[in-house]
Parts: C-alpha cells; structure tokens; sequence
C-alpha cells in the first residue's frame, strides 16, 4: 500500500534555503551601494562641470575674470563666499536652476531663487555645496584646481574630513576618501586624498607637492568657502593659511582661530583685482549676506 508523501519542507530544508538566501543579500548590499555611491558621484561630476561652464561663460563678458572678482552691481562689493560668487552668475542670468550647486549626500538648494535683479533667495545658507579658488581668470594654468567640494579648513592646499565620508557634514568625503575636483581647464574627477580617516589634504605626487600647491607654483591661493547657516561659514576661516575670520556678517571667530591641520601665517593680504592669473591671494572688501535661517539640507 502506497503512503502520501508530506509535500512540507523539513526544518533543514528551511535553514539551508534561509542561509542561501542570506549569503546572497550579503554579497548584493555592498555591490548595489557601491553602485549607488558611483552613480551619486557621477551626478556630482556633472554639477560641477556645470558649474565650470557657467564661469566660463561668465568671464566672456567680463574680460576673463570669475565673479568672484568682479563687483557685483547688487552689492557694490566683491565676492567674499563661494554662494555670493555663484549668486552673481543667476543675477546676470547666466545660470537659471540652482540645483547644480548641489551634490548628492551632501548640501542642495530647493531651487527657489527669488526674484529679479538680486535673486536675494538663490543660494541661501546650507544651498551651495562647492568651494571654490579665488582670485583666477579663464587665462589660470588650466590644471588649476577652481571648483571643488566644501572643505574643513580654507588652508592652501584645502582640507577634509573623511570620517565624516557620506554624511552631509562640512568637509565631509566620499567613502574610501575622496572628493570630487574640477579644474580650470573644465575636467572634473573624483580623487583620492592623503588618507581616509581624519582630516586629511590632497594626495602627495612626487616632489613633495600636491593637485593644488603644484597648479598654483607654490603660492597660496584664496578659497572662498560655502555658506553654511545662520552666521556660519564652512570652518568659520577665510585666508591663504587656514587663519583668518570670516568676512563681514558672519560673526564668527577673531583672526587666529582655525581647524586641525591649518597652517599658521599672517592675514590675507589686501586683494589685488590686477594681479596675474595664479597670483598671490589677498583679502576682498565688502561683506557677504549673513544673518539669514538655515535652509534643510537634502540628501
């Protein structure tokens, strides 16, 4: 006489599927992030090269230069932030969404730019995500590095901190430390860094020198950094050194207060809006908009 066989699945047959089932979401998560992370950066590199563009476009009409070195007629005063130098060029209409000065897992705009001539709400506080170099021209050695990712510190070379790798924190890096960099030449690429834990610079070359200080032949440049959120700038420094307080309407720290891995040195010099491509750096007159709330920063 025949038995019905019982169509169940034994307890063992359900571990092993269980543990299959398992080692198989094991090896996707991290190849699905890395995908992710990728795909992220790639979004990250097209900003920026946008963002390159748009200067460039930018220094046809004003013999050469960036906005970050031309009197804005708004304000009567030169750029003192990476956000008033990228606000200049929605002014003059030259870029029209504000979303390209974000990045993926790190600070967006809502893309609410407010209304003619000023377009006093582009790029408020916490909207812009890239630094700077100030003080270049569309003539600047093209492997000059001139739109990059916020760092810790404004020292030449800059600084980041890569524990803070993909969080949207000041200075924060890419997993594995990096960041993305564009060069004045309109190249942009994600690279590595000196290290990937703590705050670390660029990548040594041979020679003793880096992306940075090898582009500006050893002399240190300006950064102008991002505006973070109610009377904060990124690290509360401005300067050539990693020293230096913030422009006017911050509010932040007295010259002398700087992040880890800031230089010493004396403060800016006065700017010189006649000096050489790659030239010394120096301070800007006229103040930034300050005081405003701090925007929600998008992921």
């Amino acid at each position: 006489m025949k038995t019905k066989r019982n169509q169940a699945f034994t307890l063992i047959e359900l571990l092993v599927v269980i543990t299959i089932i398992a080692i198989l979401a094991s090896l996707a998560v991290p190849a699905f992030t890395m995908v992710q992370t990728q795909g992220n950066q790639m979004k990250g590199v097209n900003n920026c090269k946008q963002i390159i563009l748009s200067l460039k476009q930018f220094s046809k009409d004003n013999n050469s230069q960036y906005p970050d070195s031309v009197p804005n007629p708004q304000t009567g005063s030169i750029a003192q932030t990476a956000n008033d130098a990228f606000r200049f060029m929605i002014q003059e209409q030259i870029v029209t969404d504000e979303r390209i000065f974000g990045c993926p897992a790190g600070f967006n705009p809502d893309n609410n730019i407010g209304l003619p001539p000023n377009y006093a709400q582009a790029l408020m506080p916490g909207e812009n995500h890239w630094a700077m170099t100030g003080n270049q021209t569309d003539a600047t050695f093209g492997n000059m590095p001139v739109v990059f990712e916020n760092p810790t510190t404004l020292s030449w070379p800059p600084q980041w901190n890569a524990d803070a790798a993909g969080q949207v924190q000041p200075g924060r890096t890419w997993p594995g430390g990096k960041i993305i960099i564009g060069r004045n030449d309109g190249s942009v690429a994600v690279e590595p860094l000196a290290g990937k834990k703590g705050i670390v610079g660029p990548k040594m070359m041979v020679g003793g020198l880096n992306l940075f200080t090898q582009a500006s032949q050893g002399i240190p440049q300006r950064v102008l950094g991002v505006v973070l959120g109610n009377n904060m700038m990124n690290n509360n420094t401005q300067g050539t050194n990693g020293q230096g307080g913030p422009p006017a309407g911050f509010g932040a720290a007295p010259l002398g207060g700087g992040m880890p891995g800031g230089m010493p040195g004396a403060p800016p010099a006065p700017f010189n809006p006649g000096g050489a491509p790659g030239g010394a750096p120096g301070g800007a007159p006229g103040g930034a908009p300050g005081g405003l709330p701090p925007s929600t920063l998008g992921q």
